[in-house]
């Protein structure tokens, strides 16, 4: 009776570490289908840039609007065009110098959180990919927020949970938002964990609009009282607001936030 119940829990052994053993190759395998999928994004992202050739020989023939022409080429980013050329949903380019935060950005308002588990090419992605959230309008929102996976391996939007630490978060306070229409910068203002669907949440993520200066002022004054440290940046009214997001876990269904002004160059 002894030796066949240890046979049994043996084959019980077997099974659950046949399992286990299953679920990591499988996690392993997304983790490779991740980083090839990131690495050839960034190929065609970071492709060389053709430099713009005038018409003519620059004598009185040539007109203003050559000019002009010869400006705008400059300012677009060829590698986001060619990534929005094969699907439009891709609109920007998020970088964090010296972190893994080096993405597209992808935004389908048709569908909430159509990202969250979809690669570029809308296949189905564990890690999903770093998305605008449906209620912004690339054009006319106060406040862009993008969601992320907090990635075992570090990646996706992992990288925002290191700005619990201040010496951390001060000295990578710069943000980069490649656009079709040129580069934006962003200065981090505020970083802070909160939980969500609590019945009484800071709605960071409903803010996208500033119906007037209060209403501005009010949400920037929230995010630096519920910020882990002082920033010396913050936001004056009218300037747009960059807002990173991924899962955190010291709360209960809780968020790592960090909340950036734009400025200039």
């Amino acid at each position: 009776m002894r030796r066949w119940l240890q046979g049994i829990l043996l084959i019980i052994s077997v099974i659950l570490i046949s399992i286990a053993i299953y679920s990591l190759m499988g996690m392993f395998g997304d983790y490779r289908k991740e980083h090839d999928m990131h690495e050839h994004l960034k190929q065609i992202h970071e492709q060389e840039k053709p430099q713009p050739e005038p018409e003519g020989d620059g004598g009185e023939g040539d007109s203003s609007e050559d000019t002009a022409e010869t400006e705008e080429m400059i300012v677009i980013d060829e590698g986001l065009l060619a990534l929005h050329e094969e699907n439009p949903d891709c609109i920007y380019w998020i970088r964090i110098p010296d972190t893994q935060i080096d993405y597209p950005v992808m935004y389908h308002p048709q569908e909430k959180d159509y990202y969250l588990k979809k690669d570029f090419y809308g296949e189905y992605a564990y890690a999903g990919s770093i998305y605008l959230s449906d209620y912004c309008d690339p054009e006319e929102s106060d406040n862009l927020i993008m969601y992320g996976h907090h990635m075992n391996n570090g990646s996706m939007f992992a990288d925002l949970d290191k700005y619990k630490n201040p010496d951390f978060g001060k000295t990578h306070d710069r943000i980069e938002l490649q656009t079709l229409h040129g580069a934006e910068y962003y200065r981090v203002i505020a970083a802070f964990a909160v939980p969500v669907y609590t019945g009484n949440d800071f709605l960071f993520y409903g803010f996208t609009k500033a119906e007037s200066r209060q209403e501005y002022d009010n949400f920037i004054k929230e995010c630096r009282e519920r910020s882990l440290y002082e920033m010396e940046k913050t936001a004056v009214y009218k300037q747009r607001l960059l807002t990173l997001s991924t899962c955190e876990y010291s709360h209960k269904n809780g968020r790592m936030v960090v909340v950036a002004v734009q400025e200039n160059g």
